[in-house]
């Protein structure tokens, strides 16, 4: 693992400063839910249906949004009743369904968003504050982490590893201008974070899946 790639979202948090808004859908968990209705006989009442091949609780939002619109658009056959039930659906309808059956915790990690296989927002949280408090104390920073974006940083991984949460933020990289990161500084946080996987015992293929989550960031933090 490149850990110095998974540092972008820490920098977010201990300087106040935003982070690029991860593409979602805006749907709403409650109108998902009162929409679910016709779904029930085949997926359950909170998706997590008998038949493995119908599960749906705790997939990642945009993963259902994409089979809904395979569905839709005749591309999937699979399952032929999908077919007819998603012809009556708009974009909202879709996105609302997604957001509802992506929020259900799962009865198996099978099929399920990274967001349910880190722990969810539980250990989402005790990750980052551990993470912080480590880099608040590291004199290679200098006072640089204060913390201060903990709660935005939270819902920002959240979100973007599939979770119920809503997040919305300024660019990274105008957000970075000016500040002067160092690759020294970034290499520190990382170092940290790196600590904080280690010490809840991340399996090699979540770490993996975060680390190709945050890597594309890493060119609009380091500007020195």
């Amino acid at each position: 693992m490149n850990a110095r790639r998974l540092v972008v979202s820490l920098f977010v948090a201990g300087l106040c400063v935003g982070v690029s808004t991860l593409a979602r859908s805006a749907g709403n968990i409650a109108a998902g839910a009162a929409k679910a209705s016709f779904c029930l006989a085949c997926h359950g009442a909170d998706g997590n249906s008998p038949w493995v091949s119908t599960r749906l609780a705790g997939q990642h939002p945009q993963a259902l949004i994409h089979t809904m619109k395979d569905y839709k658009a005749g591309k999937r056959f699979a399952h032929p009743m999908m077919s007819i039930v998603t012809l009556g659906l708009n974009e909202q309808d879709i996105a609302d369904l997604a957001a509802f059956y992506a929020s259900q915790r799962p009865v198996s990690l099978d099929k399920a968003s990274l967001y349910w296989r880190l722990g969810g927002k539980e250990a989402i949280t005790a990750a980052v504050d551990q993470t912080i408090a480590l880099s608040r104390a590291d004199p290679r920073l200098a006072g640089r982490l204060s913390g201060a974006c903990r709660d935005k940083l939270i819902d920002q991984l959240c979100m973007a590893t599939g979770g119920p949460c809503e997040y919305t933020g300024r660019d990274m990289k105008n957000a970075h201008t000016g500040l002067g990161i160092t690759a020294a500084e970034f290499g520190a946080v990382a170092d940290n974070l790196t600590k904080v996987l280690d010490k809840f015992a991340v399996a090699p293929r979540e770490k993996n899946e975060l680390l190709g989550m945050l890597a594309p960031m890493q060119k609009e933090i380091v500007q020195k």
